[in-house]
């Protein structure tokens, strides 16, 4: 069953939906593509080895198709979200949409594997 939850971002709420599980695992794959070597580095060379890592391996992935996939998942109201005048010149909300809807929707996956202090 496709579950449901409502958070408020920036005092904005928006309804996330999970995802059907072939989309979530297309995501899941570009999510651990982009981020996987950045999390690696930064065991092994803390903070500034993880960015330059996430730089090195930003363009391995689409990352604007993976952030217009995840916000894709979340309504305002009930009505899908406009992306481009939604997230105009709000970037911070886009992102804590973002981290949102990852946790919603991959929390599970993090757990699983022992990251779950994300």
């Amino acid at each position: 069953m496709i579950q449901q939850k409502t958070v408020t971002v920036n005092g904005t709420e928006y309804m996330l939906t999970h995802m059907p599980a072939t989309k979530g695992v297309k995501a899941l794959k570009m999510i651990v593509k982009l981020v996987g070597p950045a999390f690696a580095s930064m065991q092994k060379g803390g903070i500034p080895a993880a960015i330059e890592a996430l730089f090195d391996n930003i363009d391995a992935v689409d990352v604007e198709e993976l952030l217009k996939g995840l916000v894709s998942t979340a309504s305002k109201g009930n009505m899908a979200i406009n992306y481009d005048s939604e997230f105009a010149g709000e970037y911070d909300k886009l992102f804590l949409l973002v981290q949102e809807v990852v946790e919603f929707n991959f929390g599970s996956v993090f757990t699983l594997f022992g990251s779950d202090d994300q």
